[in-house]
């Protein structure tokens, strides 16, 4: 798990480089709201679904997977709705707002799992 753990932050470091960057080079735009919105919840989803197998049932982890599953649901609905929705820019701000924040606070409790569950 150490090894996904380095895996998931070298994501989260990855996203927060390229989200200042973007700031200044407008191409790099592209590239935070790819890796927020797919890349990470995807490696998340995985390796959430190989922990959820090894835990027993541990209740930090079944969380953990939990808001990894929601997060993709409200994504696919945000996507859903965009192809049907008159005000695309609403929908668009809206995924923009919480597409790459959820990912990261997930990260985030994915490694402190990871590190208290290390530590025994």
């Amino acid at each position: 798990m150490k090894l996904s753990n380095i895996g998931n932050l070298t994501i989260v470091i990855t996203l927060i480089i390229s989200i200042i960057l973007s700031q200044f080079i407008p191409d790099c735009v592209i590239i935070p709201f790819v890796l927020g919105l797919f890349i990470m919840p995807t490696y998340q989803l995985l390796i959430g679904l190989i922990w959820l197998g090894d835990s027993d049932g541990n209740k930090e982890i079944r969380y953990y997977f939990r808001g990894v599953l929601v997060y993709f649901f409200l994504i696919f609905c945000f996507t859903y709705l965009h192809n049907f929705f008159e005000h695309q820019e609403l929908i668009e701000s809206i995924l923009s707002m919480f597409g790459i924040p959820i990912p990261i606070m997930l990260a985030l409790y994915f490694t402190y799992i990871l590190n208290q569950h290390s530590r025994k």
